[in-house]
């Protein structure tokens, strides 16, 4: 795979829901998500909502499982490890195998900041070969494994002892951050993105392994205007310099400190700039954008398909055939080239439909994003 697959995780902000979030956020981007970052408890069952409505848009989900209850409750890695819990892992396994779809799989992101919560660092490898040995039983094969950690931990040494494995772990995972004094225990220096990930790119290096981000971000240089939004763009001479990086999803949202985007106007520029590149479209993106989702009969929608993107692509261009179908019995609209950008359609009986619009960019890869319309 040459590029970045480009991604993020959308904090709510009042009322709103995580599937509008995530729309916000593209619409602050100006472009889709090729992935989506989704957190669930062990007990949580799967697919659930979130990763069902990433696989419908034409998402890749980066699904992180960690052991704890949805009742606050731990589960020991040791337990995992045992075979006490293949329950539990073989429902996951079958439930994710039904989906059909690639997808990203994180067991227990960043344990090494766990203490002895789950176990210990063997423990934790034992049990994530546990877990990707009772998928394997199962016949899973659209499910490839990361272990991801914090920076620090590939520079002193400690991920040594995490380590499942070669053979387990398809992707070395890091979650990266310039903190710049906002937590006064990881460092109060700016820091490039090039510095953050220095450590995990040469300890996955030595294994042979891609590197992801499944977090990664920065706050705002208070001294400094404009910083952050420059330290976006030039994240992308980061990826570039380091292939090996094929995966980055950003933490948009309130952590231990603000990483949202729009925390600046520059911010969001920078940022817009980065999502643009060609180098950050790893894949083809369908991307629908209607008008509205929901009204009374007759209802006219008009969707915007002009945001969809071919492999390496400038956002908006790349594609080389489209096609939409307005999901109630219509003739569906065809193209070839970049999708014209406006399409409007007239719903003229009470119902529920899903608009479709698959684009197939130059190199003959395919994407579908669809849309749900209610009409009432």
């Amino acid at each position: 795979m040459s590029g970045v697959l480009f991604g993020a995780f959308a904090g709510k902000r009042g009322t709103e829901d995580h599937a509008a979030a995530l729309d916000a956020l593209e619409l602050l981007a100006e472009r889709k998500m090729d992935v989506h970052r989704i957190y669930a408890v062990w007990d949580e069952a799967q697919p659930n909502k979130f990763l069902l409505a990433d696989l419908e848009r034409g998402r890749i989900p980066l699904l992180s499982i960690t052991a704890k209850r949805q009742d606050g409750s731990g589960v020991s890695w040791a337990s995992i490890a045992s075979g006490a819990q293949d329950a539990q892992l073989q429902a996951h396994a079958l439930a994710l195998k039904g989906t059909g779809k690639p997808l990203f799989l994180i067991f227990n992101h960043e344990p090494d900041m766990a203490g002895t919560a789950h176990g210990t660092p063997a423990e934790f490898a034992a049990a994530f070969r546990r877990l990707v040995t009772v998928f394997r039983q199962q016949g899973v094969t659209n499910v490839s494994y990361s272990m991801t950690l914090v920076p620090y931990s590939f520079q002193s040494g400690a991920a040594d002892a995490f380590w499942p494995g070669s053979t387990y772990v398809d992707w070395v995972g890091a979650d990266a951050y310039n903190w710049n004094g906002c937590n006064p225990t990881a460092g109060d220096t700016w820091r490039s993105l090039e510095e953050a990930v220095a450590p995990v790119l040469t300890w996955a290096n030595a294994k042979g392994k891609p590197v992801m981000l499944p977090e990664w971000g920065s706050v705002e240089d208070a001294s400094v205007a404009g910083r952050k939004g420059q330290w976006f763009r030039d994240a992308l001479d980061t990826f570039k310099r380091h292939p090996e990086i094929k995966v980055a999803s950003y933490f948009h949202t309130t952590g231990t400190c603000p990483w949202w985007l729009d925390s600046s106007a520059s911010s969001v520029d920078g940022f817009q700039a980065l999502g643009a590149n060609g180098y950050t479209h790893a894949t083809a993106a369908a991307w629908l954008q209607p008008s509205t989702t929901t009204g009374t009969a007759p209802l006219t929608v008009t969707f915007d398909l002009s945001g969809s993107t071919g492999f390496q692509s400038t956002t908006g261009t790349g594609n080389d055939a489209w096609s939409l179908d307005f999901g109630d019995g219509a003739a569906k609209v065809t193209g070839r080239g970049r999708p014209t950008a406006l399409q409007t359609h007239r719903y003229t009986a009470k119902g529920t439909y899903r608009a479709s619009l698959t684009v197939t960019d130059w190199k003959s890869v395919q994407n579908t994003d669809t849309r749900v319309v209610t009409v009432k």
